[in-house]
C-alpha cells in the first residue's frame, strides 16, 4: 500500500525522514512524498483536493476555504481513537475550523501539525554573567531592569528589526490579552484587540524605544539584520524564534540561553507564539487511516518525534506525558524543546497576529509598527489601525 503525500519543498528532509521512518515502522506501508515551493503548493492546493485522486496528506497551514467547500475529513474520530483529545488544546485549536470556514479555533479538527515553532528570549550568556543575571527574567520588571543593566555596561539591551511585533503581542499575552488575540487571530465573531491590555502592550514597547533599550537606528533594521547584530555579540536579547536555535548553536555554541517571554507577575502562564506545520486529509484521499496514523506515528512515537527535532530544529507536538526529544546538552535547541513543553504543559500556545488575516503582516503590522516605534502614532492610534485594518480585511 502506498500513501501520497504533498508537502514543501524547503522541508523535504524532514518530509522524507519522516516517511523513511513511518515505512520502517509499518513495513506494509509506503509513503510516496512530492514536494513543491511553498507558495505555488498554496496556490495549488484547492486544485489537488478537488481532484479524482488527492494525496492522502497534504501541507495546508489554513484549511478555512477548504472546509467550508467540504473538501477536507472530519479528523474528529481519529482524534478519539488516537487520543489527540487529550494533547494540550493549544497545539490543536489552529486546525480547528467552523463550518462555514469562517472560524479557526472553534469547531471540529481538521488537521494536525507536525513540527511547532516557538517564540522566545534568546540572551547572551556572557553579557547576561558580566551584568550579574544569574537567572533568565521571571517577570517583565526583571527583564527591564536587566535592559537597564546591559545599557549600563555599554551593551544594546534588546535587538530587533524596526517592524517586528512579537515583543507587542508577547507583551499583550502577560498584560492578560492572550484570550482576546487567539480570539482575534482565529476570526472569531465581533473579536477585537482595541483593548486596555493591547493599548497598554504598545506603549511598553513605544516606551522601550525612548527608554533606549532598542538601537538607535531600529527603523533601518530588518530581520536579517537583527540577526546579524545578534551574533556581533554585543546584544544581551533578541526576541526571536526558536527555528533560530540551530545557527545558534553553530555560531555561539554554549553562550546563548533561550527562554520564554516573562510574564508581568510571578506565578502567572508564560505565553509563546507557536504554529505548526499543518498538515490534512482530503475528504476523497484513497487512505485516509494510514494518513491518520501517520500524523500520529510522527507526534507520539520516539522515533518520529526525534526526527522532528533532528532534520527541522522544530519541536513536536502530542502529549505532555511524553518525553522531551534528545538535543545537546545545553544547547539553545534543548531549551527551546524544553521551553515547548512548558508552553504546552500550560496550554498557553498562541498564534501569531500576522496570521490574522492575508494582508494583516505587509499591509498593516510592518508600516503600522514603524510607524509606532517611531513616535509617529500614539500607542491608542496604533491598536485602533490594526482593529480597523482586520475588520477591513474580513469584511465587517
Amino acid at each position: 500500500m502506498t500513501i501520497t503525500m504533498r508537502v514543501n519543498a524547503d522541508q523535504e528532509a524532514l518530509w522524507s525522514a519522516l516517511a523513511a521512518g513511518f515505512e520502517e515502522a509499518e513495513p506494509a506501508v509506503t509513503v510516496k512524498v512530492t514536494t513543491e515551493d511553498f507558495a505555488t503548493l498554496q496556490q495549488n492546493a484547492p486544485r489537488y483536493l478537488a481532484a479524482e485522486n488527492p494525496p492522502d496528506l497534504l501541507r495546508l497551514p489554513a484549511p478555512g476555504d477548504a472546509v467550508k467547500d467540504q473538501l477536507l475529513l472530519n479528523l474528529d474520530e481519529y482524534a478519539d481513537v488516537y487520543g489527540w483529545d487529550q494533547w494540550p488544546e493549544s497545539q490543536l485549536e489552529q486546525l480547528r475550523v467552523s463550518d462555514d470556514g469562517r472560524q479557526r479555533g472553534e469547531g471540529s479538527l481538521y488537521g494536525v501539525g507536525i513540527g511547532f515553532q516557538l517564540t522566545g528570549l534568546f540572551y547572551n550568556v556572557d553579557i547576561a554573567r558580566q551584568i550579574g543575571m544569574e537567572e533568565p527574567p521571571e517577570t517583565i520588571e526583571e527583564l527591564v531592569t536587566a535592559m537597564e543593566d546591559a545599557a549600563a555596561a555599554g551593551k544594546t539591551p534588546m535587538m530587533a528589526s524596526g517592524n517586528n511585533t512579537f515583543v507587542l503581542q508577547a507583551l499583550m499575552h502577560a498584560y492578560g490579552a492572550a484570550g482576546d488575540v487567539s480570539a482575534w487571530v482565529g476570526n472569531a465573531p465581533e473579536a477585537s484587540i482595541d483593548t486596555p491590555e493591547a493599548v497598554a502592550a504598545a506603549s511598553t514597547v513605544q516606551d522601550w524605544v525612548e527608554a533606549g533599550h532598542y538601537p538607535e537606528d531600529l527603523l533601518s533594521i530588518d530581520d536579517e539584520q537583527a540577526l546579524g547584530n545578534w551574533f556581533e555579540g554585543n546584544t544581551l536579547f533578541l526576541y526571536q524564534g526558536g527555528w533560530l536555535a540551530g545557527a545558534m548553536d553553530e555560531r555561539m555554541a554554549g553562550r546563548v540561553g533561550f527562554v520564554l517571554f516573562p510574564p508581568e507577575t510571578a506565578g502567572d502562564p508564560w505565553y509563546a507564539m507557536s504554529a505548526p506545520n499543518g498538515l490534512v486529509i482530503p475528504e476523497a484521499a484513497e487512505h485516509p487511516n494510514e494518513a491518520a496514523a501517520f500524523l500520529n506515528w510522527a507526534n507520539t512515537s520516539k522515533e518520529g518525534r526525534q526526527i522532528q527535532v533532528d532534520q527541522a530544529g522544530l519541536a513536536p507536538g502530542g502529549s505532555t506525558d511524553l518525553p522531551v526529544p534528545e538535543a545537546a546538552a545545553g544547547s539553545a535547541l534543548s531549551q527551546t524543546l524544553l521551553a515547548f513543553a512548558v508552553a504546552s504543559e500550560q496550554d498557553t500556545l498562541i498564534d501569531f497576529l500576522a496570521n490574522a488575516t492575508p494582508g494583516m503582516l505587509s499591509a498593516t503590522l510592518n508600516p503600522q509598527t514603524q510607524l509606532l516605534v517611531s513616535g509617529q502614532v500614539t500607542p491608542e492610534e496604533y491598536i485602533a489601525n490594526l482593529q480597523a485594518d482586520y475588520e477591513s480585511d474580513l469584511g465587517n
